[in-house]
């Protein structure tokens, strides 16, 4: 069998985790300056990208030993894998995914950094603040893009969805006609360095093992 290539696939890494806690976030890279006359000045200084600290529960030690492995693997510099948000795996309005069924979803038009419109979609489908969309732009590498709504809209009777506003904003490279992923998008990750800290064992049991991830567009 041939030696495991990075990213490492949702399937192979991420979905084996025994995850009792995750806070996924996606931080501010603002700098400031105040003015002799009060004033602050603030301006984006960075790529907005998502962090997560994540917490693993108690597992049996033959069950841990099935992920340890691959998060040693992972420490490494050009460790990577592909992570989802499992507290929003579906749409709000579509908690299974059956309302999507088979439709495929595309960016129709990119008015701005922050509004994209969709076609595709189910008649009168509908996507709430707090829902996720996923897809990937640009080669070598390909990027993938995690968004979060943040207007909800309705798409109408012919599964056309427009000007929904979206948090971080759309980067370079994204491009009308991409493939729209509603059901857990993903984007690329890596553990943080320094921030791994293996938890409690004993002879039967594995707990508390704790790291931080963040996203990478590399």
């Amino acid at each position: 069998m041939a030696a495991l290539t990075f990213p490492l696939s949702r399937a192979a890494f991420f979905d084996l985790l025994p995850i009792r806690k995750i806070t996924l976030d996606i931080p501010e890279v603002v700098a400031h300056s105040r003015t002799r006359g009060g004033e602050i000045i603030a301006s984006d200084n960075g790529a907005r990208l998502w962090q997560a600290e994540i917490t693993l529960g108690r597992t049996l030690r033959e069950e841990f030993a099935q992920v340890r492995p691959l998060l040693n693997l992972l420490r490494g510099a050009a460790g990577s894998f592909m992570m989802c948000d499992p507290t929003r795996p579906f749409p709000q309005w579509d908690p299974t995914g059956s309302k999507l069924g088979s439709a495929g979803p595309v960016i129709s038009a990119l008015p701005n950094a922050r509004e994209i419109s969709i076609s595709g979609l189910p008649a009168n489908y509908r996507l709430m603040r707090d829902d996720l969309i996923g897809f990937t732009y640009g080669t070598n590498p390909q990027r993938f893009a995690l968004h979060e709504v943040v207007t909800p809209r309705n798409a109408n009777a012919s599964g056309a969805l427009t000007l929904l506003e979206v948090n971080p904003p759309l980067r370079p490279g994204a491009a009308v006609g991409a493939a729209i992923t509603l059901i857990r998008p993903v984007c690329k990750a890596m553990i943080v360095p320094g921030s791994f800290k293996p938890g409690g064992f004993d002879a039967t049991l594995s707990e508390g093992t704790t790291f931080s991830v963040i996203q990478t567009l590399r």
